[in-house]
């Protein structure tokens, strides 16, 4: 099966999509079904991985980049409309 997205570290819990995938079309990283996804996610977007509740961080490069604004399905696109930065206290 040839792959679809990128999942950079065993920590991350999204993949990067490197062809666009279609709603109820599988996710395929290093050649393994790992779930569908529930909407349209586009080239170079991320997908989750797993069900993302709010108030999460997002990891990517086994590093938190941001953290949910809403809860996010497994399946689902991770993007602006669902995320925000992670406030420091810096």
């Amino acid at each position: 099966m040839k792959s679809n997205a990128i999942r950079v570290n065993a920590k991350d819990n999204v993949a990067v999509v490197v062809h666009p995938i279609k709603k109820g079309s599988p996710v395929v990283v290093d050649g393994q079904h790992l779930l569908d996804t529930v909407e349209d996610i586009p080239l170079g977007h991320k997908v989750a991985l797993f069900a993302l509740p709010r108030g999460v961080a997002v990891i990517r490069y086994s590093e938190p980049i941001v953290e949910t604004t809403q809860d996010i399905p497994a399946g689902g696109w991770v993007h602006v409309h669902n995320t925000q930065p992670i406030l420091s206290d810096a």
